[in-house]
C-alpha cells in the first residue's frame, strides 16, 4: 500500500508508530476484551503528520485493507491477523511471534454500490488532527498474541523484551483528503473517485469531495518502542 513519491510531489508526510499499551505483559495474565473493568493489553497505532504542504489543515484517509482499520465487530478475524504486524525479539532477530498472516479476498465490488465513500459500509475513514495524533487500538491479550503462533509459548519469552513490528504493505491508503470529518468534511460527500489511479466516474457537484493521488500521501514508520514479558 506504500507508494514511492519524488519529493517535490509530497503534499504531507504522516509518522506511524505501534505502540504497546504497557511496559510489561505477564506470561501468567488471562485477561482478555470480555472482562468487565479490566483492560486487555493492546498495541496501539498512532498517526501525526509530520510534515505538511497544508499548515492547519486536517488530513482524512481511507483506512481499509490497512493496520489502520478496526476490526468490525462481526468479522471473524481481528486486523492483526490478517498480515498487518507481527512481534520481533529484541536480542535475537530470528525469533518472531506471528500474529496472523491471513488474506481476505473480497469478491466482485456491488456495481450499484453509492460513489460516496461514507455511504459504503465496508469503508472505513479516519481523520488525521492538524495537531496531535490520533490512535488506534488493537486489543492484544495474552492468548491472542499467541493464538496462530506455532513455535513459542508464553513460557518460552519470559524476560525477553519484543518490539511491535508493522509490515510495510499495512501502512498507507488508497484514498485521502484534506479537512477533518467533524470539520469541513461533515456536511460534504467523498467521491470514490481519486486523482491518478480511479476505475469510477468521477461525480459532479459542489457537494463532493474528491480523493487526492494516494502516492502524494506519505507514510512513514517511526515505531522505536519495546515491552518485555514478565511472570
Amino acid at each position: 500500500m506504500k507508494w514511492k513519491c519524488p519529493p517535490e510531489r509530497r503534499k504531507a508526510v504522516i509518522a506511524v508508530s505501534a505502540k504497546p499499551s504497557a511496559p510489561t505483559i505477564s506470561v501468567n495474565d488471562t485477561t482478555n476484551e470480555d472482562e468487565e473493568g479490566k483492560q486487555p493489553f493492546k498495541l496501539c497505532i498512532s498517526l501525526r503528520i509530520a510534515e505538511t504542504t497544508q499548515p492547519g489543515q486536517a488530513i482524512t484517509i481511507c483506512t481499509d485493507g490497512s493496520v489502520f482499520a478496526r476490526a468490525h465487530p462481526d468479522g471473524d478475524l481481528d486486523t492483526l491477523a490478517q498480515k498487518k504486524a507481527s512481534l520481533a525479539s529484541a536480542s535475537d532477530n530470528t525469533r518472531s511471534i506471528n500474529l496472523g498472516m491471513y488474506m481476505i479476498h473480497h469478491g466482485r465490488p456491488d456495481p450499484e454500490r453509492s460513489p460516496d465513500l461514507k455511504e459504503r459500509p465496508e469503508t472505513q475513514l479516519l481523520t488525521i488532527p492538524a495537531d496531535g495524533e490520533v490512535v488506534i487500538s488493537h486489543n492484544l491479550p495474552l492468548a491472542r498474541m499467541f493464538q496462530y503462533e506455532k513455535s513459542l509459548k508464553p513460557a518460552d519469552v519470559v524476560g525477553e523484551t519484543w518490539r511491535p513490528m508493522i509490515f510495510s504493505g499495512a501502512i498507507g491508503t488508497g484514498w485521502w483528503c484534506w479537512g477533518s470529518l467533524d470539520g469541513v468534511l461533515k456536511d460534504k460527500r467523498l467521491s470514490a473517485w481519486r486523482e491518478g489511479l480511479s476505475y469510477t466516474p468521477k461525480t459532479t457537484g459542489d457537494e463532493w469531495v474528491f480523493g487526492r493521488h494516494p502516492m502524494e500521501l506519505v507514510f512513514e514508520d517511526r515505531t522505536d518502542v519495546s515491552f518485555q514479558f514478565v511472570e
